[in-house]
């Protein structure tokens, strides 16, 4: 199987964790270098109000402080307040996702709409990317006067993140450069590394501040006539060399930080598309082009960190590692000369179209038919690690939605539609019951739409459901707040009309609220809970999972068993069922989520068990499985049936052997 040939280096779950050790760290590294910036202002500070008393500096900056304890304090607490309120205003500007840095670089979203056949086919390779990665789809953004080779994804979380390439990109790398660009900013997202880049743009801005402040006095000194003039120089000279200084130990952390981040995500890319040619020629497309990869926007050196390339032609605190360092990690045997002879590589070509397995089989409507493998070691290395065949088959999805489907995702109004359709019963009772419900909540005009949308979304097969969510959602965040909010409202008011209510429904409406809330999110769920702590509410998701698809509760206990026992080894709550599950299910997702990562990817493990507790899932199981796991932010690509499985591994060993 795909796992075996090609092992992951690091799981999703490791990364995770290795990203927030990264954090603590470097939040450690801006605290010791916040605490040094602090301590040199203060001594200048107290060696100017030491000469302001006495019209010479008859005391030490620690004796004054020391005979002057409250205007120490004040002081203190002033430059505090400076660098962290500098910080906050940052961050507050960005606290809008990563669109809003898109912009801040002349970033012009693309729409859905786009005619542009650059523009439509960035478009879809980001949608594939996110379709084999789990993820929500991002806001696409393009720098339109940006020249060079180069692109960032932005955000708090996967729910409000953007990508962003400049026009140099779109226009001069073909499909296959373009997409091993795109699965590298992808690695970002699944790394956990989005937020901490935005973090850094914060705590940056706040060390800048000083300098900033320190010119400005300096300005202002030119016009002083008064005795007081050389004292004011120097302390605007004081404030600009330690904001300097505290500017560059910060950029050292950041640059130390993301060239190990940026060889991850290279590795991660290659992890992806199996393809490590697309990204090797994207890398030697940027050395080929006399503009390279530089950015010309105001802010980029801010963000230099978050960029595929270097944004900026200086080496030093270099956030990325040498093209030809980054080449050869992907081609050891590459010649340095041969960026000599890559003029040509610079020129666009309109590039291939993937090979896409089973794009007819998609389509199909039933959920009968190819069993899927449950390996659940495998599956749950699976989370946050999409591989080429991953990819492959999101672009088979990609193309086997419906162009009336894609058509759906192109507008607020209409994506809305199109995810209460997926809503609708099947039961024509019920399905009357809840279009009145529609009617009476947002009007015959509305209902009717819903209708309409409904018409193609129940022709979608199992597999393309969770996709059709994933790809309207884009568009539902350009809705106000109040109004995706109200759309989460009416979904749930939805299944609630349907007496039965089914869980891939119920999961499904709970997972549009979970992403316009992730949206609103400036820090993603950071999870400290054991499994100890949680057993009752593992046993309500296995419970209800395991009865959801069982014949009997005979059946269920078997599932349910099945399960909890590789979560909970030794002491498990027995099986019973849940009565009021609905609810009883809201709270203990909510409260799972916030479990530690490697016991998230046990829970992982588990569900795979219980779900496929005969060895086999249906597409329509495996679906529900994504679901579930989207709902704990552990995202799973699309599963392929065993044959899939069992031609790409033979693939694999075909070429290992050629």
């Amino acid at each position: 199987m795909r796992r075996e040939a090609h092992p992951p280096a690091v799981d999703f779950f490791a990364r995770q964790a290795a990203a927030r050790r990264q954090t603590r760290l470097l939040v450690l590294g801006f605290a010791l270098a916040l605490t040094a910036v602090v301590l040199a202002l203060d001594a200048v500070l107290f060696w100017v109000l030491a000469i302001a008393q006495s019209g010479f500096p008859v005391l030490t900056p620690f004796e004054f402080a020391r005979l002057n304890p409250g205007i120490a304090a004040t002081c203190t607490l002033i430059v505090l307040a400076v660098l962290v309120l500098a910080s906050l205003f940052k961050s507050l500007q960005l606290r809008a996702g990563g669109g809003a840095v898109a912009r801040a670089l002349g970033g012009v979203r693309v729409g859905r709409d786009t005619t542009d056949l650059r523009l439509r086919r960035l478009l879809n390779v980001v949608e594939e990317m996110a379709i084999a990665s789990g993820v929500p789809v991002p806001e696409v953004y393009v720098l339109e006067h940006e020249a060079g080779i180069n692109a960032f994804a932005a955000g708090h979380t996967p729910a409000n993140a953007a990508v962003a390439v400049t026009r140099g990109a779109l226009e001069r790398l073909d499909r296959e450069q373009l997409q091993g660009v795109i699965a590298h900013e992808f690695s970002h997202i699944l790394n956990g590394d989005m937020r901490l880049n935005v973090q850094l743009i914060g705590w940056l801005f706040g060390l800048f501040v000083l300098t900033f402040i320190g010119r400005t006095i300096l300005r202002g000194s030119h016009r002083a006539r008064d005795r007081g003039a050389p004292l004011i120089v120097a302390t605007g000279l004081a404030l600009v060399v330690i904001g300097y200084v505290g500017l560059l130990s910060g950029r050292i952390l950041q640059a130390a930080v993301s060239r190990q981040r940026e060889r991850l995500a290279d590795a991660s890319a290659v992890q992806f598309t199996r393809n490590p040619q697309g990204l090797k020629r994207a890398l030697l497309a940027i050395a080929a082009l006399p503009a390279g990869s530089r950015l010309t926007a105001v802010d980029a050196e801010n963000v230099a960190h978050m960029l595929f390339a270097a944004g900026l032609t200086r080496r030093l605190f270099a956030t990325h590692p040498p093209l030809v360092e980054r080449i050869r990690a992907l081609d050891p045997h590459f010649d340095v000369r041969e960026l000599e002879r890559l003029e040509a590589l610079s020129m666009l070509t309109s590039g291939g179209t993937m090979d896409a397995p089973g794009v007819a089989r998609l389509t199909e409507s039933s959920d009968v038919a190819e069993p899927i493998a449950a390996q659940p070691e495998r599956i749950a290395a699976c989370v946050g690690n999409p591989d080429d065949l991953d990819v492959r088959r999101a672009h088979a999805i990609h193309l086997a939605l419906p162009p009336e489907v894609r058509e759906l995702t192109g507008s607020p109004d209409r994506a809305g539609a199109l995810v209460l359709a997926l809503l609708l019963s099947h039961i024509p009772q019920v399905r009357a019951r809840q279009l009145r419900l529609l009617a009476d909540a947002r009007g015959a005009e509305e209902a009717a739409a819903v209708e309409r949308a409904a018409v193609h979304v129940d022709r979608l097969a199992p597999l393309l459901r969770l996709p059709a969510l994933q790809e309207a959602f884009p568009a539902l965040r350009a809705l106000p707040l109040a109004d995706r909010r109200a759309l989460a409202r009416l979904a749930h008011a939805l299944i609630v009309a349907d007496a039965r209510i089914e869980i891939f429904e119920f999961c499904l409406a709970r997972l549009l609220e979970r992403l316009i809330e992730d949206d609103l999110q400036a820090r993603p769920p950071h999870g400290r809970l054991t499994l100890a702590q949680v057993e009752h509410d593992l046993h309500v998701l296995f419970a209800v999972l395991a009865r959801s698809g069982a014949e009997n509760e005979a059946a269920a206990r078997m599932a349910y068993e099945a399960g909890i026992s590789r979560v909970l080894p030794r002491h498990r709550p027995p099986y019973a069922a849940i009565t009021d599950w609905t609810s009883a299910l809201d709270m203990a997702l909510a409260r799972l989520d916030r479990l530690q990562a490697p016991a998230k990817e046990l829970v992982v493990e588990g569900l795979v068990r219980t779900i496929a507790h005969d060895g086999w899932m249906s597409v329509g199981e495996s679906e529900l499985l994504r679901t579930v796991c989207a709902l704990l932010h552990c995202p799973l690509p699309p599963f392929a049936p065993a044959d899939e499985r069992a031609n790409a591994s033979q693939a694999s060993a075909s070429a290992a052997a050629g």
